[in-house]
Parts: structure tokens; sequence; C-alpha cells
């Protein structure tokens, strides 16, 4: 008798321990998903926002059509068979602010469980740079000797188009046909825009260079 009473007590000890352990392991799981889905859909709301700006801000209903968005977002990409309660606590359209508390109550072994979790957003919009490129010609001597001073009789060996702003690297210099018969190559001159220097560039200097208008580089032979 005694022994079955032991037997007794420790099946229910056992199973409120199973069942405690198994509504901590749904809760952290559910949890777990909660602040997943909530995460992404509030930073769909805002990239579709940032990218495809179609909410007039200035109509208070566009704002309601922005919530209502979000939270037909958030509801897809959750797969829990639970009872939600989403609270907009703030909410800026024109900003890019979104606050959100989301309540998820569930059915669990014994009663019900109720777990939360609260997010803000805030769209950060990057400054636009306007996409603007800028050429990088690179001129040599047409004729066999080259002359001295301005060379009339020239052609551009290589030109790129780079980026406003790049730095130049060794990458955008010719690599052959600079070699003239009778006369030593010494580097590129920068003569457009003229900078009243006399500074030859190679792959030692050339990123010394930023690009912020189209450049021309003639050959200097020595």
């Amino acid at each position: 008798m005694r022994n079955a009473i032991i037997v007794f007590f420790m099946s229910i000890i056992l199973i409120f321990s199973g069942t405690a352990i198994q509504t901590a392991e749904n809760r952290t799981i559910r949890k777990n998903e909660l602040e997943s889905s909530l995460s992404a859909a509030m930073e769909q709301s805002m990239k579709i926002l940032k990218i495809r700006p179609t909410y007039n801000i200035d109509v208070s209903s566009e704002e309601d059509e922005f919530a209502a968005d979000f939270i037909q977002g958030f509801l897809m990409k959750t797969t829990s068979n639970s009872d939600f309660i989403i609270e907009i606590l703030g909410m800026d359209v024109e900003k890019g602010l979104l606050d959100v508390r989301v309540t998820e109550k569930y059915r669990q072994v014994i009663g019900y469980g109720k777990i939360s979790c609260r997010k803000t957003v805030i769209l950060e919009e990057a400054e636009t740079r306007e996409e603007k490129f800028y050429s990088v010609s690179f001129w040599v001597p047409d004729k066999e000797k080259p002359k001295a001073g301005d060379l009339p009789d020239e052609y551009i060996i290589k030109k790129i188009n780079v980026h406003s702003g790049d730095v130049l690297d060794a990458a955008v210099l010719p690599k052959s046909s600079v070699e003239r018969k009778g006369y030593l190559f010494r580097g590129w001159r920068l003569v457009k825009p003229g900078n009243g220097l006399e500074i030859l560039y190679g792959e030692d200097n050339i990123d010394s260079l930023r690009a912020e208008e189209n450049m021309d580089f003639r050959a200097v032979y020595q």
C-alpha cells in the first residue's frame, strides 16, 4: 500500500514536471516566433514605404491603410493557432515611425497562456546620391617619336568611366602601348583639369586623385 502511494505521488510529480517543461518550451517557441514575425512584418512595411511610398501622408485615412497593410502582413507571417491583439501605439507615415505591441493568447495543456512583444521601427532615410560618372582618358602620341609640349598628333589609348567621388587606383592605368622607340616613358601628367603642377602619376601615386570631373592624362617621355 505504501509503495502504491509513493508510485502515485511520483507519477503526479512527473506529470506536473512534464507539463511545466512543456509549457515553458511552448512559451519560448511562441515568444521567438512572435518576435520574428513582428520584426519581419515591420521591416517589410518600412521597405515598402521607402521604395514605393504610395500612401498620401496628408490624409489620415492613408495611415489606417498603412496600418491595415502591416497587420495583414503580420498575420500572413504567423503560423500559430492563436488569438492576437495588435495595438498600434505610434505611427507616423511621413517620418517612417511604427510602434507596435502584439499580445498572443494561446491554449496550453492547462488553461491559456499569454505572451506579448513590443517593437519600434524608425525608417532611416539614407541620403540619396545622384548616380554620376566621369570619364578618365589617357592620351599618347600618334607618331613614333613624341613631340615636345602639346601633342597635336595623339590619340586616346584608354578611356573609362568612374563613379563620382571614387578614388583612382592602379587598375585604371594603361598597361601596354605606351612605349616609344628612342624615348623613356616617365608617367602620366594630368592636363584636364589643369592643376598647374608638374606631378607625374603612376601606380605609386594615382590613388591621390579623386574623380570629381572629367579627367585627361597625357603620356610624358624623356
